[in-house]
């Protein structure tokens, strides 16, 4: 019995060993996902105000953004995702495009993931509905390549 009791405690022992060996070496080798954060914030606006964060894909990827409204977001606040060329649109006040599956009108909290071309991107988080009080936002933008 004290036999038997020792051989498992071996094969425990060699197995914890092998997994502490192991898996270094295959998230080193590229064998699961290397989901990149892009922005993972708490981002202050001001009353009608907005702030953006801007990221550049080299190739095409998975974009997941979520967003959570955390004080003073009660009437709801406006999301998008645009080409950096859009932004400047959009900050003069122009009609600007942007890509439908990311935004999110008159919402307290979402999250949406898609597949986006290379390119430079513009995150933009608006407070178009408050406009006596700023709020803070939760914003957590990853990709996948």
């Amino acid at each position: 019995m004290l036999k038997s009791g020792l051989v498992a405690l071996c094969v425990t022992f060699t197995a914890v060993l092998v997994s502490l060996t192991v898996a270094p070496q295959a998230h080193a080798a590229g064998l699961f996902a290397k989901t990149q954060v892009i922005v993972d914030e708490e981002i202050a606006l001001s009353n009608h105000g907005s702030q953006m964060r801007g990221f550049k894909l080299s190739g095409k990827a998975t974009l997941q953004v979520s967003v959570k409204g955390v004080k003073n977001t009660d009437k709801g606040f406006d999301v998008y995702l645009m080409t950096a060329d859009n932004y400047e649109k959009f900050k003069e006040g122009k009609e600007f495009k942007h890509f439908p599956t990311f935004q999110g009108l008159k919402i307290t909290g979402a999250t949406n993931t898609a597949d986006i071309p290379a390119g430079d991107y513009v995150l933009v988080v608006h407070n178009k509905y408050n406009l006596l009080k700023g709020m803070i936002v939760q914003v957590k933008a990853t990709i996948n390549p």
